[in-house]
């Protein structure tokens, strides 16, 4: 419940909170967690949602023609027999538009109840406006302790100098490769050591491309995925899990994170400016993708510069437990070394990144280093 914990948290700082919250899952640590939101009242009507969970397990036993109509049909795919995605623990056709079904009931409760308020209220807008802006976009104390994960404040905040139950975030900023995507690419805080290439993301590429630089590609199975659900018109996914692949050939990947608060005190010049002071820390995160045993290892096989400082090892942790894929950690913490100076753009101005394998035998065949994400939490200053 700490990685949905830290969803929460996150959600209740962006434009328009309090957000229409809805969790696809009916597991008791991650209702319990909403639930404490609720009482707290930072959260106003989350809903959790299990298609399965909601329907009376006598009623599938029943003869097909003497089942509710929807719960027909329950055991049977949308998508043709044989098309990718047709595992046991996805809901099928029927189970989608009983979830569907259920939402839409929702929402016409909330209109009404809506209604009634706008009826009695005639300055509804103002007091709802007045309500939630009554918090003043503080959080109250954590309820999971990710104290263990050396990424408290990117996770869960800090609390108020004057007041140790009142909690806030810190400014985060993410780019991701992953598609699609509308706003944050990857691509724009790249620099330098990148291969570009043109060519169709489902086409396999050559080896002899990641010499020189990282390439954005897909992995294995995720290229075998998409092309068999081509086959089938696409099923409507749009998702891709690009990244940026490296081997040793293909040197140094150098980024640039922009500092994306207003300051105070802006930036003038970089020479002599601790980058610590306006930035906290940066997470990085791999591709998620099932591979083998011999794989690239983000914490002991590539070496990290931050501001032009390498991040020593001790300053290189794992995210445990918030970040997961297969039982697998996928995201590393890097610390801003006490030396690390920042540098500017025009008149904007930023932390430099650089990343490079370091284990030589490192291969695409069994686990190119990857990077999909990168997180960056600012300071006010």
């Amino acid at each position: 419940a700490s990685g949905l914990e830290s969803y929460v948290r996150q959600a209740l700082q962006m434009p328009k909170s309090p957000p229409m919250f809805i969790l696809l899952d009916m597991k008791r640590p991650r209702l319990d967690l909403l639930q404490k939101y609720v009482n707290m009242g930072f959260l106003t009507d989350p809903v959790a949602l299990g298609g399965r969970d909601a329907v009376n397990k006598k009623l599938l036993q029943l003869p097909e023609e003497d089942k509710p109509l929807g719960l027909q049909k329950w055991d049977e795919w949308g998508a043709p027999k044989g098309a990718p995605g047709q595992s046991p623990w996805h809901p099928k056709k029927m189970e989608h538009e009983l979830m569907g079904w259920m939402m839409a009931m929702h929402m016409i409760d909330a209109v009404e109840a809506a209604l009634n308020v706008m009826e009695e209220d005639a300055n509804w807008r103002e007091n709802v406006l007045q309500r939630n802006l009554s918090l003043g976009g503080m959080l109250p104390a954590p309820v999971t302790n990710v104290g263990n994960t050396g990424a408290l404040s990117i996770l869960q905040g800090a609390p108020s100098n004057d007041d140790s139950s009142k909690w806030h975030m810190n400014r985060v900023s993410c780019r991701t490769s992953f598609l699609p995507n509308m706003f944050g690419n990857l691509n724009s805080i790249i620099e330098s050591g990148v291969t570009k290439d043109e060519d169709d993301m489902l086409q396999s590429r050559e080896d002899s491309l990641f010499n020189g630089g990282w390439v954005m590609d897909v992995g294995k199975v995720e290229r075998e995925t998409k092309v068999k659900v081509q086959k089938y018109g696409g099923l409507g996914y749009i998702d891709m899990k690009t990244a940026l692949y490296g081997i040793p050939s293909s040197g140094t990947l150098k980024l640039w994170l922009p500092y994306e608060l207003s300051a105070t005190n802006p930036v003038q010049s970089t020479g002599d400016v601790i980058a610590a002071t306006y930035f906290n820390s940066v997470v990085i995160c791999e591709v998620n993708e099932k591979r083998g045993d011999k794989e690239c290892n983000m914490l002991s096989d590539l070496a990290y510069e931050v501001g032009n400082v390498a991040v020593e090892k001790a300053g290189v942790t794992q995210l445990k437990g918030v970040a997961s894929y297969l039982k697998k950690d996928i995201c590393i913490r890097l610390d801003i070394p006490k030396d690390a100076k920042l540098s500017t753009k025009g008149s904007d101005f930023g932390l430099p990144v650089a990343v490079t394998i370091t284990r030589s035998d490192v291969t695409r065949e069994n686990g190119a280093c990857s990077i999909s994400h990168v997180i960056w939490e600012h300071n006010v200053v």
